[in-house]
């Protein structure tokens, strides 16, 4: 089922997805650190072949505009699924990743319900949600299904320098519908470089390392290392949901 402001596709839910997010490709910050990008986006899409994961949601920040088709390519032969981070460009991306319902759009959000889950996918690229994407989401919301969040920006706080810095400017909007609810709620994101899990109310919170490089979660500086870089995987079988971090070094 499908309008012009979301696309619905039904599924029955027994699956595991690689959720890999802020790679980078051919950013001139990551190289100065010593990082190949590529090389680590290889090296995960290996691990995620050999584990014989076919899906894969990508959280955000693909890189370089240059890079997208390289990107998009080496996902052909997967199931994929995007939210967008804040170094990607809607009208670049919606080149190499054709979906109906967005044709007259400026922002790549949309849903997906299975039989005991509703994903949604917003657009943070901007930095923050705007009005209509906002009221999408809060209609969204109307569901019996249990709601799984996919957005580039962490909901929920993180005592942090890069969460003061560079926090989504109106999450507490969307914190705020989401605690409103009578059932819990699942968010994956990245954006912040470093893992982390935390709750508040009824909402669970997974944030994912980078596939690039790491940002030391500390309060008081941004500390970057590329010693490590890593995905996560999630599992659905019926009600239940069960995630795992893999990480690799350098």
């Amino acid at each position: 089922m499908e309008n012009d402001n979301t696309t619905t596709i039904t599924h029955s839910v027994n699956k595991k997805i690689a959720y890999i997010t802020d790679i980078h490709l051919d950013e001139r910050f990551p190289i100065d650190q010593g990082v190949d990008a590529r090389k680590n986006w290889e090296i995960i899409l290996n691990d995620v072949s050999k584990k014989g994961i076919e899906e894969i949601i990508f959280g955000g920040d693909i890189g370089e505009k240059a890079a997208n088709q390289w990107f998009f390519e080496s996902l052909k032969n997967y199931n994929l699924a995007i939210t967008l981070g804040n170094h990607d460009y809607f009208d670049e991306v919606v080149d190499h990743y054709g979906m109906e319902g967005v044709e007259n759009r400026t922002e790549l959000y949309y849903s997906q319900e299975y039989n005991y889950y509703k994903f949604l996918f917003l657009d943070s690229s901007s930095g923050s949600i705007s009005q209509e994407q906002f009221n999408w989401f809060k209609k969204e919301l109307l569901t019996e299904k249990n709601i799984i969040l996919f957005i580039h920006h962490p909901i929920l706080g993180v005592d942090t320098e890069v969460d003061r810095q560079f926090a989504l400017k109106n999450r507490n909007l969307l914190r705020t519908e989401l605690q409103n609810l009578e059932k819990d709620v699942v968010i994956f994101c990245g954006h912040y470089h470093f893992e982390d899990e935390r709750s508040n109310g009824n909402i669970r919170q997974y944030i994912t390392p980078a596939s690039s490089y790491q940002v030391e979660k500390i309060p008081d500086e941004i500390k970057v290392s590329s010693a490590t870089f890593g995905y996560r995987i999630i599992e659905l079988n019926k009600n239940k949901l069960n995630t795992e971090v893999i990480l690799f070094t350098t």
